[in-house]
C-alpha cells in the first residue's frame, strides 16, 4: 500500500532543506567565484571533473547499497540487513582505496599532460588534486550511512545534516577571503574538513539509532556477489553517465581556457538548484516504489512510478520555466562577473534536465527489479557515441554550443524512447500507459509555457517590473495548469480538506 502521509512528510522536510541550501549555495557560489576569480574557479571544477570521472564506481556501488538496504527493510529481514550493511561498508572502503590509486596515477597523468593549466597555477592545482583524492576516500565510506538513512526514510535527519553542511560551506565563503595561504589550496582544505565533519556526523547518528550500522566482521561473500551482480551492469551505466557529464568538463579543459570550465560549472550549479527542487520529491518517492515491488505489489509500484513522474515534471516546470526565461538577469543578480557562455550553457542544461525528470523516474523500477542490463548497454553505446561526437566536433572547430545541443538529444532519447521501451519489455508496463503519461505531460508543458514565453517577448526582462511580472506569471500559470490536470479523486480530496479548514476558522 502506498504510504502517502510518509511521502508527504518526508517531502516537506526535504523541501525545507532544499530552500535553505539553495539560498546558501547560490550566495556562496557568488562569493567564492568573486574571491577565486573565473580562472581559479574553473581550475577547481576541472580537478573536480577529473576526480568524478575516476570515482564513478562509488555511484554504482552506492545504488546497489541503497537498493539492497531498502529491499531488506521492505521484506522485514533485519538479520540480513545487518549483514548487508557491514558488507557494503567494507566493499566501499576497498573500492575507495582502488580509486585513490587510480587517481594518483591516471588522473595525475591527465593533469600534467593533457589539461590546459596556466604554468603559474600548476603547483596550486596539484595541491587541490591531492586534497580532493583524500576527500573522495571519505565520501566512499560515507555512502552506507546515507543509504541507511534513506532506506529508513528518515528525511528529517538528512535535512538537518545537509543544512549544517550548507552552513559550513557558507562559513568557507567568508574564511577564504582571509586565507593565510593560496586561496585555491585553502578552499580545497576547508572543503575536505567540511566533508570529513559531515561524514562523522552521519556515522554518529546511524550508530545511535540502528544496530545494523555497528560495523562487525560479518562480511558475506554471497551478499557481495549479489551486490556486484547487480552493480555489474550498473557500473556500465554510471560510467556512461559520468562520461556524458564529467567528460564534457574534461573536453572543455582540453580545448579551452579555464573560464569556459567555469561557465559550465556555474551553469551546472544553477541547473542543480532546479533539479534539487524535484529530486527531493523523487527521493521521498523512490523507497516506496522499491518497497512496494519487494512486497510484490507490482501494480501499486507501477502506478506510483507513472503518476509521480508527472508530478515531478510539473514541479520542475514550476521553477524551470521562469529560470529559463530569466536566465540572463538571474546570472547578473547572482554573480558579479558572469563567465562567457554561462547563460547559454544554463539554458541548454535546464532543457536537458527537464527531460531527465522522466529518465530518473523510469530508472527506479528497473533498479527495484535488478533489471539493468538493457539500460546499461544503451547508456554505453549512446553516451559513449555522444562523447566521441563531442570530441570530434571540438576537434574540427565547431562551436561549443553544438556539444550542448547533442546532450539535449541524448536526454530526449533516454527519457522518451529507451527507458519506456525497457519498462515495457522487461517489466510488463504498457505502451498505452506511457502514451497517456506523455500526452498529459505535453499538454501541461504547452499550456504552462505558452503565455509566459509570449509575455517575455514583449517585456524588458532586465527591468524590475519585467523580471517580477514574467516570474510571477510563469509560476502561477504552472500552478493553475497543474491543478486543472490533477486526477479527479485528488481534486475531491483537496476540496474536502479546504472545506474542513474553512469551517474551522
Amino acid at each position: 500500500m502506498i504510504d502517502s502521509k510518509r511521502i508527504a512528510k518526508n517531502t516537506g522536510f526535504l523541501y525545507i532543506r532544499m530552500l535553505l541550501i539553495m539560498a546558501v549555495t547560490l550566495y556562496t557560489s557568488r562569493v567564492i567565484l568573486n574571491a577565486l576569480g573565473a580562472d581559479d574557479y574553473g581550475l577547481y571544477n576541472l580537478v573536480g571533473g577529473i576526480v568524478s570521472m575516476l570515482a564513478f564506481l562509488n555511484g554504482t556501488l552506492a545504488t546497489a547499497t541503497s537498493r539492497f538496504l531498502t529491499f531488506d527493510i521492505g521484506i522485514g529481514d533485519f538479520k540480513r540487513l545487518k549483514q548487508t550493511f557491514s558488507t557494503s561498508f567494507f566493499s566501499h572502503f576497498a573500492l575507495g582505496c582502488v580509486v585513490v590509486l587510480l587517481m594518483e596515477t591516471v588522473g595525475l597523468w591527465f593533469i600534467l599532460n593533457k589539461a590546459i593549466i596556466p604554468i603559474e597555477r600548476l603547483e596550486a592545482t596539484l595541491w587541490v588534486f591531492h586534497i580532493s583524492v583524500v576527500t573522495v576516500l571519505v565520501t566512499f565510506t560515507q555512502v552506507p550511512y546515507t543509504s541507511l538513512i534513506m532506506a529508513h526514510e528518515q528525511m528529517k535527519a538528512f535535512a538537518y545534516i545537509s543544512l549544517l553542511e550548507a552552513l559550513l560551506k557558507l562559513a568557507i565563503a567568508f574564511l577564504i577571503v582571509i586565507s593565510p595561504i593560496d586561496q585555491l589550496v585553502f578552499y580545497a582544505i576547508l572543503m575536505f574538513a567540511t566533508q570529513f565533519s559531515i561524514a562523522m556526523i552521519y556515522r554518529y547518528y546511524c550508530y545511535r539509532r540502528w544496530d545494523e550500522s555497528h560495523i562487525k566482521r560479518d562480511f558475506s561473500i554471497l551478499t557481495l556477489k549479489e551486490m556486484m551482480k547487480f552493480s555489474g551492469w550498473n557500473i556500465i551505466s554510471h560510467c556512461a553517465e559520468t562520461l556524458r557529464v564529467q567528460g564534457l568538463v574534461m573536453l572543455f579543459g582540453m580545448f579551452f581556457q579555464p573560464v569556459v570550465v567555469a561557465a559550465q560549472a556555474v551553469a551546472t550549479q544553477l541547473s542543480h538548484g532546479i533539479t534539487q527542487f524535484t529530486n527531493n520529491f523523487r527521493t521521498a518517492i523512490n523507497p516506496q516504489i522499491i518497497k512496494l515491488y519487494a512486497a510484490r505489489q507490482y501494480d501499486e509500484s507501477r502506478k506510483l512510478t507513472l503518476e509521480s513522474s508527472i508530478y515531478v515534471f510539473e514541479l520542475f516546470l514550476l521553477i524551470g520555466i521562469p529560470v529559463l526565461l530569466l536566465t540572463e538577469p538571474i546570472m547578473k543578480l547572482w554573480l558579479k562577473e558572469v563567465p562567457e557562455y554561462a547563460v547559454a550553457f544554463s539554458q541548454c542544461i535546464i532543457v536537458s534536465a527537464m527531460m531527465g525528470t522522466y529518465s530518473s523516474a523510469f530508472y527506479t523500477p528497473l533498479t527495484a527489479a535488478g533489471k539493468l542490463k538493457g539500460n546499461s548497454l544503451a547508456a554505453l553505446f549512446v553516451c559513449g557515441g555522444q562523447f566521441i561526437l563531442a570530441y570530434m566536433l571540438l576537434k574540427c572547430g565547431f562551436s561549443v554550443m553544438w556539444v550542448q545541443y547533442s546532450y539535449i538529444g541524448v536526454s530526449f532519447l533516454f527519457a522518451f524512447i529507451i527507458k519506456p521501451y525497457l519498462l515495457v519489455k522487461e517489466m510488463g508496463y504498457k505502451v498505452s500507459e506511457f502514451a497517456r503519461c506523455f500526452r498529459k505531460s505535453f499538454f501541461i508543458l504547452v499550456f504552462s509555457s505558452t503565455m509566459p514565453f509570449v509575455i517575455a517577448q514583449y517585456m524588458d526582462r532586465g527591468s524590475f517590473l519585467g523580471f517580477v511580472t514574467i516570474g510571477t506569471i510563469s509560476v502561477f500559470n504552472v500552478l493553475i495548469v497543474a491543478l486543472v490536470f490533477l486526477p479527479k479523486e485528488i481534486k475531491t480530496k483537496l476540496m474536502m480538506r479546504m472545506k474542513v479548514k474553512f469551517n474551522q476558522l
